[in-house]
């Protein structure tokens, strides 16, 4: 897999994992899961306030390991946002930087009971692992970011107009599309991020068993990522304009690449105030490389228990529904444990037979 590129490897990965926990099915507990709720996120412009939440959808499948402890395979779409307009600090209302994103997450995580779910139908759980995340981080172009491009270059056609839909990483708005001019040109590699990375997931919840094949739970779960990007935003400065005008006006850079200078020149800068990006490198905070960002959810989930539920619906491929592995009653039978006021969804105990 060494010349696969990486959305493949993820492609792959998963489609390995599913097929081999499928060979277990035929012996353990088999749950698909969907989730729905919020998501949000922590980061250099969640300054003294909380963003609204934005959706954030989940499914998967669980297999049992043991009796309280799972293996869980779950992919995720979420959507996070934040506008300094929003916030109730002046300093960042000046800023005015603002950003969203759409996350594509698969994740790997080991889910444990924390009390024994054959006696209890009301459960905690915790669980973690590793996520593999796509995020892509945008910004809307206001009419000062119109403004501030006809007064950086007035006579080049705006490329884009109000309202409009920009991608921040590819316009480099902290210097990360700046190559070495000369031996006194300044660079910044150690700013350059990917869209795919990876994250550790930890998070718990609550299920409640609603019959034999369906529960329902609600759980909170916490990314920690080993990026700062997230929002686009890092660095404690902003870059000058006579950096961006050197790198732009470098005769060697192409006209695309110049087009992209000017839109990151232009929207690394929009402070609420009059008179645009300083030449010099402004005294300004922008954010915080010292702490990465991170985003969390919660979520109302339904767990299924499919050969219970088949069982339930009589299917399966043994006569009457039953069968060594179609999930019937019979199946079933001889794993669940006996009916008790603890654990109502029991098997009912055997019965001698009447005598007339």
């Amino acid at each position: 897999m060494k010349y696969f590129p990486l959305q493949h490897k993820i492609v792959i990965a998963f489609i390995l994992v599913f097929c081999f926990s499928s060979e277990f099915t035929y012996s353990q507990n088999f749950n698909f899961n969907l989730a729905v709720g919020g998501s949000n996120y922590q980061g250099d412009l969640s300054n003294s306030y909380i963003s609204s939440l934005k959706p954030a959808l989940s499914g998967g499948f669980t297999l049992n390991i043991f009796n309280n402890v799972r293996l869980r395979t779950n992919l995720s779409f979420l959507q996070i946002g934040a506008d300094d307009a929003k916030s109730p600090n002046s300093g960042a209302k000046q800023r005015n930087l603002d950003f969203k994103t759409n996350i594509f997450e698969g994740a790997e995580l080991l889910e444990i009971d924390l009390l024994n779910s054959e006696d209890n139908n009301i459960v905690p759980y915790i669980f973690g692992g590793p996520s593999i995340f796509h995020f892509d981080p945008t910004t809307t172009v206001q009419q000062g970011d119109i403004d501030h491009f006809k007064l950086y270059f007035p006579n080049v056609q705006v490329p884009f107009n109000v309202g409009q839909k920009i991608h921040l990483h590819d316009i480099g708005t902290e210097g990360q599309l700046f190559h070495p001019l000369n031996i006194n040109t300044t660079t910044y590699p150690s700013r350059v991020y990917d869209l795919t990375q990876n994250n550790w997931q930890l998070g718990g919840g609550v299920r409640v068993q609603l019959s034999e094949a369906i529960s329902i739970a609600y759980e909170f779960s916490f990314r920690k990522l080993t990026t700062d990007y997230l929002d686009d935003v890092s660095a404690i400065n902003y870059i000058g304009r006579n950096e961006f005008d050197a790198q732009i006006n470098e005769p060697l850079i192409d006209q695309n690449r110049k087009n992209s200078l000017r839109q990151g020149e232009v929207l690394s800068w929009k402070y609420t105030e009059k008179g645009g990006l300083p030449k010099g490198n402004p005294d300004r905070p922008r954010g915080n490389p010292n702490q990465n960002d991170a985003y969390f959810s919660n979520q109302i989930r339904i767990n299924i228990t499919l050969f219970d539920f088949f069982s339930g619906l009589g299917l399966g491929h043994g006569e009457g529904g039953g069968g060594s592995w179609g999930g019937g009653k019979e199946y079933f039978g001889s794993r669940k444990k006996l009916y008790s006021p603890r654990y109502p969804f029991g098997t009912g105990q055997l019965k001698c037979p009447k005598i007339y």
